[in-house]
């Protein structure tokens, strides 16, 4: 597939989730509140012996991480069907001076679907009719783990409401640990220090099964992380994480695993990938063998035939047009689009799909670009930001207490049509589990700080056909052949503030634009996997430079390279409550 997406930051996890155009916002809401998870082709070394208290003051510090976890259990009984679960944990590492620490879990929003493809939130457990399930999961649970590393059983936070609950209802308190374990989500204890090929002993935890001992092999070893392959010890199964060398946490993990039947239960087959969200991973960019292999084949069978294998005779496969020189391109988003954007934003309740409640939705309509008359564009801007706090206001335009917002998907993707509402995975923050009604109907905006990133067109420079660099050091120019060029730029983040884009427009030897087809190639490392513990994490992933190919009819003369500015610019949305 290819995308023409301000790709030199490639932060488009985002773009992974079906956003359909429709003619207003309050539709935008109410049609497209389930939409669903697409796979696409865009798709100092411490020692943590025991996890020392200098490890728990120095994770204290960043505070509790957010965590996107995905885990889906099936059976090779023919009766049997595939449950999962899906969503956002908050996790908190502590560590005591004896050298044993404790993990403490607690589901932000999750999504749960049953054998017989019944589908649930825990955004449908609502205050006073589930008041004893949502005492025990508002505070989570407790991960004891020994000095060695061997995690401990789940245990409620809050033991009172653990025992309100069990006398109430044992089958369903036992479920809540089944349900809500986060499997995968320990940490790895390390040894001082770490080398590519070592191996490291270490262990997993499913519920009910207990504890399963694996044996990791270090891949990589950078400053701050470690990559590891991993396979477990009396079970089928493997998988691949990387943790950081500060505490061991996972930054990205995936593990199928089999475990044979006991007990006259079947056998079980248990998948898992999870991700700490302050990495900012494009996680549905390489989530399975079969779309990793195809995107990489498809790529290289349109490299393979004209018009970039060859020159081609007809005038339509070449069908890139670039914007006039000094103007921005179509995906682009200029510093005067902020503004404007104001009176395009607002936020309604919408009835709950799923039980007897509602959900918070909120949407945005991006200004017109395309002046009247004008042509229209082949792509639509994009307005990427990075989202940093989120309040809920009252009538005044105070917060209210008690609602405190917890951010989860930190990056934002304003299109010309934006929606998102609290069922779907991409929707920015949570409200506490439980807000009462009266609470939440106190509601009337939704107050974001941002950083948005904007463009402005920069310089220009006309290159040689020979030449291969640029004035932008993040951007380098490859020649394949006479009638192809290769721009390869560097991926930037969020803590860098501005830099420059780089667009290169093949001329002819008049100095005239000529007709071009452009791919972009989404970064994926080169990589032939058959099973999931060769397909490389999106952390992989994360640093690959992008490649936009270009291919025209007859050979180049000269190279136009457009630098355009891009630009992080705080500012605060606010989206208010339409009644």
């Amino acid at each position: 597939m290819s995308a023409r997406l301000p790709a030199h930051r490639m932060r488009l996890r985002p773009a992974l989730l079906h956003f359909r155009v429709v003619s207003d916002f309050r539709e935008a809401v109410q049609m497209d509140v389930v939409r669903h998870f697409l796979s696409t082709a865009m798709m100092v070394v411490l020692a943590v012996v025991g996890v020392t208290p200098a490890l728990a003051a120095q994770h204290s510090l960043e505070g509790p991480a957010v965590y996107y976890v995905s885990y889906t259990i099936s059976s090779e009984a023919a009766d049997e069907g595939e449950v999962s679960n899906i969503g956002y944990y908050r996790a908190d590492l502590h560590a005591s001076r004896r050298g044993s620490a404790q993990l403490e879990l607690a589901p932000l929003w999750t999504r749960q679907v049953d054998a017989s493809g019944v589908m649930r939130y825990l955004l449908d457990l609502q205050p006073g009719t589930d008041d004893e399930v949502l005492d025990v999961l508002t505070d989570g649970f407790a991960a004891p783990l020994t000095k060695e590393g061997e995690p401990g059983p789940l245990r409620p936070m809050d033991q009172n409401a653990w025992s309100v609950l069990t006398k109430a209802s044992p089958d369903e308190a036992g479920a809540l640990l089944a349900t809500y374990q986060a499997p995968g989500l320990r940490p790895v204890l390390l040894p001082a220090s770490v080398a590519v090929g070592d191996r490291i002993s270490g262990w997993q935890r499913i519920e009910p099964y207990g504890n399963l001992k694996t044996t990791l092999r270090v891949i990589e070893v950078t400053d701050t992380a470690v990559l590891m392959g991993m396979t477990l010890d009396g079970a089928r199964g493997d998988g691949r994480m990387v943790v950081q060398r500060v505490d061991g946490m996972p930054i990205e993990l995936r593990m199928d695993v089999n475990l044979p039947g006991s007990k006259g239960q079947p056998a079980t087959r248990h998948r898992v990938h999870l991700a700490d969200m302050r990495h900012d991973l494009m996680l549905q960019m390489a989530d399975e063998v079969e779309s990793y292999v195809s995107y990489v084949e498809q790529i290289n069978q349109q490299l393979a035939r004209p018009p970039f294998s060859a020159p081609s005779p007809a005038s339509s496969a070449y069908t890139h047009h670039p914007a006039p020189l000094g103007a921005l391109e179509d995906y682009m988003v200029g510093a005067e689009v902020l503004p404007a954007l104001a009176p395009h934003m607002g936020s309604l309740w919408i009835p709950a799909e799923t039980g007897s409640g509602r959900w918070l939705a909120i949407g945005a309509r991006m200004p017109a670009t395309t002046p009247a008359g004008g042509r229209r564009s082949a792509h639509e801007p994009m307005l990427m930001s990075r989202l940093h706090t989120v309040e809920l206001l009252d009538a005044q335009a105070a917060p209210i207490i008690g609602l405190e917002a917890q951010p989860v998907a930190r990056t934002l993707f304003l299109s010309e049509r934006y929606s998102a509402a609290q069922n779907e995975l991409s929707f920015p923050f949570h409200l506490p589990l439980g807000a009462s009604r009266a609470l939440l109907g106190q509601v009337e905006a939704v107050r974001m700080s941002v950083d948005a990133e904007v463009y402005a067109f920069d310089t220009s420079e006309t290159l040689e056909a020979g030449a291969l660099a640029t004035r932008n050091p993040d951007a380098t120019l490859l020649r394949p052949s006479a009638h192809r060029v290769t721009l390869v730029q560097g991926r930037q983040t969020w803590k860098q503030k501005t830099g420059l884009y780089t667009v290169v427009v093949p001329l002819d030897a008049d100095g005239n634009v000529m007709p071009s087809e452009q791919i972009s190639v989404a970064p994926l490392k080169a990589a032939q996997p058959t099973r999931i513990a060769e397909l490389p994490l999106a952390w992989e992933n994360s640093t690959l430079p992008i490649r936009t190919e270009i291919a025209t009819p007859r050979p180049i003369a000269r190279l136009q390279v457009r630098h355009y500015r891009w630009t992080s610019i705080p500012v605060q949305w606010t989206f208010p409550m339409y009644p």
